[in-house]
């Protein structure tokens, strides 16, 4: 995977290269390519966990349905719930404000924390496609009563997951969010 840290670096214009050298100013433009970047990270892991995650436990439902496996659906429903709330978290999340006069701000070693964090994020959504993969697996050949075990289990993970995404800038930063 690309550092898109050193790729924001590298596509700064003119004016971003000015900004640089001006005093008092230079480290909001470094703190801003670092939210810049971090923004465009959580966006690749979104459109992950959507094509991984999402459209597999999608297929389970079409899976389920074509099956008539209509007590599932509830099961499924659920899941994808959670699932579509938890990428939209992903993609929409607090991005450290950088700016110049703020009430609490966001340092340069915390930002870089929380690119490093997000980045880590790829790891724990691999292991809920490896579910939501099962899952439509299961679904494919007809084992409905593995797929509700394996939904449970993968409802579960995103519940956790979500929870611990939700506190990543207190975690970084030392700081509470609202």
């Amino acid at each position: 995977m690309t550092d898109l840290r050193e790729a924001v670096k590298e596509d700064r214009g003119i004016l971003k290269k000015i900004q640089l050298f001006i005093p008092g100013f230079s480290g909001y433009r470094k703190k801003e390519d670092l939210r810049i970047a971090d923004s465009m990270l959580r966006n690749q892991v979104a459109d992950n966990f959507k094509t991984s995650v999402l459209i597999p436990i999608e297929m389970v439902r079409e899976h389920a349905a074509n099956s008539l496996e209509l007590d599932l659906m509830n099961d499924i429903a659920g899941v994808l719930s959670k699932a579509k709330t938890l990428e939209s978290s992903i993609r929409h999340a607090e991005q450290g404000y950088s700016g110049i006069s703020v009430a609490v701000r966001i340092r340069e070693d915390e930002l870089d924390k929380l690119y490093e964090y997000d980045l880590s994020l790829f790891e724990a959504v691999n292991a809920l496609a490896l579910k939501a993969k099962e899952a439509r697996g299961l679904a494919e050949n007809g084992a409905f009563s593995d797929v509700k075990t394996v939904l449970f289990s993968l409802k579960s993970d995103i519940m956790e997951f979500s929870s611990v995404f939700d506190r990543r800038m207190e975690t970084i930063a030392g700081i509470e969010v609202a």
